[in-house]
């Protein structure tokens, strides 16, 4: 009798936990199916860089009309600074234009990125990348969704070594490289956040982070230096023409020029088409990002300066 009902035991905790199981793996689909059906038919900033991303992948070195292409990527600086229309307008008929911002990224997430989308097809004639010298100087990624978007499987043991990653942060990276859920949780977050909260992100504007200062500007220059002359031999082994393009900033010590001049010894042409004594407060919405008055006259030089840099190669 004790023998029977052990087995009767076992069986309903075997059935138990079967259950149990196929529930979390029902939750686990479930989510999935929902993040890579759902999230960027609800979420806006999902939308543009599914749609942004689509554009790039199916790039050519030239459209039919054989206008050059140039693929401007970037994070929020690109995206707050930039009149992609009025770029466009004033690039066209000369070249076509695609912009590709994802807020958050840095260095090491378009070094990868454009890594991964070279590989997927994606042939530029032109890429321009947009960030600050700080951000080119930077090691670090975003995270997991970073990992689902901008990384190849592949290359999980080369950000690992890059960015310095520990074994934690690995793992989830390599998880995260498969799922949607997992990639997208945290914008998943941010965007419940945005709607429960509309004004959220206008409060963060009034009360800006305190950005520590740069270091001295040689180390800036050791720390960029090396970064783009990767980027530009990963861009040349593709056949693929590198700009840097530094968008504006109030900092004085961001050392633009003189990564500028050791870039032009190697080669790489970097744009700086306003410099800090260029602007002023008042053409930033928080003192980094530009508003509409200020990206309307950075868009402008920026055109002209990219015509004049490409026209002069």
């Amino acid at each position: 009798m004790p023998s029977s009902t052990s087995n009767s035991d076992l069986r309903a905790a075997t059935r138990a936990i079967a259950v149990l199981l196929t529930g979390l793996l029902l939750y686990c689909a479930g989510l999935e199916l929902v993040t890579r059906k759902g999230f960027s038919r609800v979420s806006r900033t999902q939308r543009r860089i599914y749609q942004d991303l689509s554009d790039s992948k199916s790039l050519a070195p030239r459209t039919s009309n054989r206008q050059p292409t140039v693929l401007v990527v970037g994070n929020s600086l690109l995206l707050d600074g930039v009149d992609r229309v009025s770029l466009k307008k004033d690039l066209a008929p000369n070249y076509q234009v695609t912009l590709l911002p994802i807020e958050n990224t840095q260095f090491e997430d378009w070094y990868f990125g454009l890594h991964r989308l070279f590989a997927e097809g994606s042939r530029p004639g032109i890429v321009v990348i947009c960030l600050s010298t700080r951000q080119m100087m930077s090691r670090a990624t975003d995270g997991e969704y970073f990992a689902y978007y901008l990384m190849q499987e592949r290359d999980l043991l080369a950000v690992k070594r890059e960015s310095q990653l520990d074994n934690t942060n690995t793992s989830a990276y390599f998880f995260a490289n498969r799922s949607g859920w997992l990639g997208s949780r945290a914008q998943i977050r941010n965007w419940l956040l945005q709607e429960i909260m509309p004004n959220l992100e206008h409060l963060i504007g009034v009360f800006p982070g305190k950005t520590p200062p740069m270091p001295p500007k040689e180390q800036v220059v050791a720390g960029v230096l090396p970064h783009l002359l990767s980027l530009n031999q990963l861009c040349n082994s593709n056949g693929i023409r590198l700009v840097v393009l530094v968008p504006p900033t109030l900092s004085h010590d961001d050392a633009s020029a003189e990564i500028q001049d050791a870039a032009a010894l190697e080669g790489i042409p970097v744009l700086v088409p306003l410099r800090p004594s260029d602007v002023s407060p008042d053409e930033f919405h928080d003192g980094f990002h530009l508003n509409p008055r200020g990206a309307a006259r950075f868009t402008h030089r920026l055109a002209s300066d990219l015509l004049q840099k490409l026209s002069a190669n």
